[in-house]
């Protein structure tokens, strides 16, 4: 069976590629050892599934090749996001209608979309444990989620928590914020409480989305304003070890240890081949800390 990877190509983005295109992409990453890929039920409301599905569909085999990770839980309408459901029953329909639109018979790995507030534990191990049973998933993780909220779910599972998918990156660096220093200015509506260290000790994946993004989708790192000092420290590093910018904000975050991997939207080889480079890179201590305080970070 295909193995999760370090880089996961994910797919929110791909609604309107043509088949065809999207299909040399997913050779292209075959190539270069990239196998995970990350979708979600409310990608362009299921087209993102759906244009998956249709590479499956028309390339038999193709899907075996791949770790097909997807996300369900949260509720859209007319785009808009009004609720979180992980009812038993929710969570049921939402897979069922995964498979249908990626036209697979299972997916690897099956995500919690974000934390349900009224989430019931007994219900979702319940889904988990049918969903498991008759095998449409094969692995269970989560999104968003603090330590509070994994501890609690894990009560009522019938399998390991494997993932926890959070934002982070030099733009967004507050899972590592606070261990360093308490009146560290960057900051987080989530409630960390040691959530970074807390994976680590636990062996479960820390996936980072959006990881060159500043902020809650403001910008981009190597474009906002904001972002001047680690622009000019990504610059002189990546002149340094002979990379792209991209590469060294790449291996910033793999630097962090084996259970970190990186999620990238890109869909052009070029800028995969930059991530890909960053995944390989060894940072040297001091630029990696260099980095991390060009970013806004404060060292005690």
């Amino acid at each position: 069976m295909t193995k999760r990877g370090r880089l996961i190509l994910g797919l929110m983005r791909i609604e309107d590629m043509p088949v065809e295109s999207l299909h040399d992409l997913l050779l292209f990453c075959l190539e270069k050892g990239i196998t995970t890929l990350d979708v979600a039920d409310i990608y362009s409301d299921g087209r993102s599934e759906s244009a998956l599905g249709e590479v499956f569909r028309r390339h038999p085999g193709l899907r075996e090749k791949f770790f097909i990770q997807t996300k369900v839980g949260i509720v859209q309408k007319e785009g808009k996001t009004v609720c979180y459901d992980f009812s038993k029953e929710y969570l049921l329909k939402a897979v069922d209608n995964c498979l249908s639109r990626l036209c697979v018979d299972h997916v690897d790995s099956l995500l919690l979309h974000r934390p349900d507030i009224l989430m019931d534990g007994e219900e979702v191990g319940e889904a988990v444990s049918s969903l498991l049973e008759d095998k449409k998933i094969l692995h269970f993780g989560v999104s968003n989620m603090d330590r509070s909220q994994i501890e609690y779910l894990e009560e009522f599972l019938p399998c390991p928590i494997e993932v926890d998918q959070l934002q982070l990156g030099l733009g967004q660096s507050f899972l590592l914020s606070g261990p360093l220093n308490v009146d560290n200015p960057v900051q987080s509506p989530l409630e960390t409480g040691g959530l970074f260290f807390f994976l680590k000790r636990r062996g479960i994946a820390l996936q980072c989305w959006s990881p060159y993004q500043v902020g809650f989708f403001e910008g981009s790192l190597f474009l906002h304003p904001k972002m001047e000092k680690a622009q000019e420290c990504l610059a002189d590093l990546s002149k340094k070890y002979g990379v792209s910018p991209c590469a060294v904000a790449t291996a910033f975050l793999s630097s962090l240890g084996e259970n970190v991997e990186i999620v990238i939207g890109a869909l052009r080889k070029d800028y995969i081949q930059e991530s890909l480079d960053g995944i390989a890179l060894p940072l040297e201590r001091e630029d990696w800390y260099r980095l991390y305080c060009s970013a806004g970070n404060v060292l005690p």
